[in-house]
């Protein structure tokens, strides 16, 4: 055998498949600082200058640089997920490599597709990663900060490769498998994902409260879905009442911005459980004072995405810029209870949040009981929130207290 095979050739437990006569893959596993040998570079954004010309521009062309807050996120799901006090379980999808040329496989004479590749890791075996590489940036950027210890756990590969006797894949051929991979998929409705997140613990703590009164004894929570249909009996949807829960623990801004990363949360999980007692109390007091029919009536805009998101946001003003006693919460709840939130409120239309409604059959403009014109949302739901929140400090006076407050701070 020739030298050169003895030394640059590794064999690698793997199971073997295909995607028709064109192309080979091999599944593995690798432990993380492994990464480096297998691919015969470091394929982070900061050293394609250093790579071979053509490996380098193909990473230009194909990938983007990964941000820092990106890198992070993969430093901070590992820390998580996988380290000693990990607060639930965690894994990565497999990284995808593509090889140019094709990779010797010796199958195992028991098990068919199973065997052993003999990888030539020489760095002039040209191989690319096509999937991955926010997470290996983030892996790499783990090791290069001395933190190896957290990279205890085998990470997934598939190697791509053109069948044996086939011509080696070109750069655009591993170029569309990028593509494909990236930018032919279908992402996960914002529902579904937060219907089974069991980590983000503002999804958590929003699942810990639908037990409560306010909720359960309401119609609760919808998960899964996207709205409310008219037959449906529910008080909320999950993906509106997460965006209450995260306004009412951390504010206006971080409720806008479901990737938002604070340095110092107000929920941790040592203010949990003291969190979701404030938050409780502080609904089922305005529920309390509004009394069952108007709390379920699902034509009142309180019950409407930018009446809970409201609602969530002035709960932080009450516990945290204002940070109200016990007495102080409960007139301010009162107060809160007393707005006319029927459609047929004047004030929704002074605040610019809709238009009349509008009659299907006959095209008149809806009035109630009173004669008075019903509003029909319009416009952007940010805009909307953030009119209601104003309108609910004023008419709580919770706008006197918090600019007292702010003062105070000064």
């Amino acid at each position: 055998m020739p030298m050169d095979l003895v030394y640059l050739k590794a064999p690698i437990p793997c199971v073997q498949g295909y995607y028709g006569e064109r192309l080979v893959t091999y599944t593995t596993q690798i432990a993380p600082g492994q990464i480096h040998n297998l691919l015969g570079h470091d394929p982070r954004s900061q050293n394609w200058k250093k790579l071979p010309k053509d490996i380098g521009d193909i990473y230009k062309y194909l990938q983007r640089p990964t941000s820092k807050s990106r890198r992070e996120g993969v430093a901070g799901y590992i820390e998580e997920r996988f380290g000693p006090d990990a607060i639930t379980v965690g894994g990565f999808p497999a990284i995808s490599i593509a090889f140019r040329a094709p990779v010797e496989f010796i199958p195992s004479p028991e098990l068919k597709g199973v065997g052993q590749m003999m990888l030539d890791i020489s760095p002039s075996v040209a191989r690319i990663l096509i999937d991955g590489l926010g997470r290996v940036t983030g892996i790499m950027d783990l090791q290069d900060e001395g933190l190896a210890d957290l990279l205890k756990f085998q990470l997934p590969v598939t190697i791509y490769a053109p069948a044996p006797g086939t011509k080696p894949l070109s750069w655009r051929e591993m170029g569309q498998l990028f593509h494909d991979f990236n930018f032919r998929v279908q992402p996960v409705p914002q529902r579904l994902a937060l219907a089974l997140d069991t980590a983000d613990p503002y999804v958590q703590l929003a699942r810990d409260l639908t037990p409560y009164a306010f909720l359960s004894d309401h119609g609760g929570v919808a998960e899964k879905l996207a709205s409310l249909g008219s037959k449906s009996t529910q008080l909320v949807v999950q993906t509106v009442w997460v965006r209450s829960v995260r306004g009412a623990t951390e504010g206006r801004k971080f409720q806008e911005a479901n990737l938002a990363h604070l340095d110092n949360p107000n929920l941790t999980p040592d203010s949990e459980e003291d969190l979701r007692e404030s938050i409780a109390s502080y609904f089922q007091s305005i529920c309390d004072h509004m009394g069952d029919d108007r709390w379920e009536d699902r034509d009142s805009l309180h019950l409407s995405s930018p009446g809970w998101q409201a609602l969530g946001v002035v709960h932080h003003d009450i516990a945290f810029r204002a940070k109200l006693g016990p007495a102080e919460r409960e007139k301010v709840t009162e107060r809160i209870a007393s707005i006319d939130w029927s459609r047929s409120n004047p004030d929704w239309f002074r605040l610019g949040i809709g238009l009349p409604e509008i009659d299907k059959l006959t095209g008149e403009e809806v009035v109630d009981s009173k004669g008075r014109k019903r509003i029909a949302l319009t416009g952007a739901g940010r805009t909307n929130t953030q009119a209601i929140i104003d309108y609910v400090r004023n008419k709580s006076g919770l706008d006197l207290l918090i600019a007292k407050d702010d003062e105070d701070a000064v």
